[in-house]
């Protein structure tokens, strides 16, 4: 089977030749290349060529396109930071939101002429003409309240969702108007899928209650627009206690990305029988513990049990509960796909 055809047998419900498996390799691809990160970050031919020579080197069944969080928030007007060697991020000392009033200044604008949003398109655009045959390609939107946290900072945003909720909502309205157009044009370079960022919809950050409130109904419109553009959609969640149940009832997503248990399931097991047949469940291996710090035995020990917890049936998809490390080791990301041609057959 080719990676598309495992993964989408995978996705349907089937049987495939064995389960299925994704380190997340994203940034730590420039390292194949022998790029720098803040090459890779801000050129979407560069990110391209180094994730088409990683796919070659490693095997992964499934190409991600996370770049950074901050994306969309940099294009929305937030002040970067570009390391040489490290993830791009906010210029923390510069939200763009600085007080609530500032949240009425986010504007709208094209995402496929915006400076970061349109070199993430031609990245998509290149390796969809290269790999779309065979390899699953999956885009990445953050969410509202994940780019406003970006925008604002976690803490301050966290404090306006209860203090300034009608200045958060109108933001997340304007984002969103963004976004569905952004997806919109991650559909035109060939895509099959989106996977959304919901990581307010966990127990680590906010309430279920205040989530389905305040975030829910915009990631209902996104993820409508992400079928309306022919592509599935994922969710991606690493907190802790994710909110399986309202994130289904919101998005109906064709498979959930995760680091820890639901915030209604007591084990893994329980997750299986919960949910095993309502979405497709990938995890959960630690980038940290396995990708990081692990050897390339321990990894393959750990997707050895992950598959004996989840692999049963189908519907799983082996994979790392986060991004793999960028400066993880990738014979650990080796040993993953080795760990599923060993294991994880049926």
């Amino acid at each position: 089977m080719t990676p598309l055809e495992r993964v989408g047998t995978v996705l349907q419900g089937g049987i495939p030749d064995r389960v299925p498996a994704a380190p997340l390799v994203c940034g730590a691809a420039r390292r194949v290349y022998g790029v720098t990160y803040e090459e890779w970050s801000q050129d979407g031919e560069i990110m391209a060529k180094s994730m088409l020579q990683a796919q070659d080197l490693i095997g992964f069944d499934g190409i991600l396109g996370l770049v950074d969080l901050s994306v969309e928030a940099a294009d929305f007007g937030q002040k970067m930071v570009y390391p040489v060697e490290d993830t791009a991020h906010p210029d923390y000392d510069d939200p763009f939101v600085k007080t609530p009033d500032d949240y009425f200044k986010i504007e709208s604008m094209d995402p496929t002429k915006a400076p970061r949003m349109k070199e993430v398109l031609k990245y998509y655009d290149i390796i969809a003409n290269e790999r779309a045959a065979t390899v699953p390609i999956m885009g990445f939107v953050y969410a509202p309240l994940g780019i406003l946290s970006m925008m604002r900072g976690a803490e301050n945003l966290f404090r306006d969702c209860y203090k300034n909720k009608e200045a958060v909502i109108k933001a997340e309205e304007t984002i969103t108007s963004v976004l569905i157009e952004y997806i919109k044009a991650i559909g035109k370079t060939g895509a099959h899928a989106v996977v959304l960022d919901t990581l307010f919809a966990s127990q680590s950050i906010m309430r279920k209650t205040m989530w389905q409130e305040i975030e829910g109904p915009f990631t209902t419109q996104l993820a409508n627009a992400i079928r309306d553009s022919g592509m599935m959609v994922m969710v991606h969640n690493c907190g802790n206690g994710i909110y399986f149940d309202v994130q289904i009832e919101a998005m109906q997503p064709i498979a959930i990305s995760f680091a820890y248990t639901p915030d209604d399931c007591a084990d893994m097991h329980e997750l299986k029988a919960k949910y095993g047949k309502k979405t497709c469940l990938c995890g959960y291996v630690s980038p940290a513990q396995y990708a990081f710090l692990g050897s390339p035995e321990e990894m393959k020990q750990e997707c050895k049990k992950q598959i004996e917890e989840l692999g049963k049936d189908g519907g799983f998809i082996l994979a790392t509960g986060c991004e793999f490390p960028p400066n993880g080791s990738l014979m650990n990301a080796i040993a993953m796909m080795e760990a599923a041609e060993l294991y994880g057959k049926y």
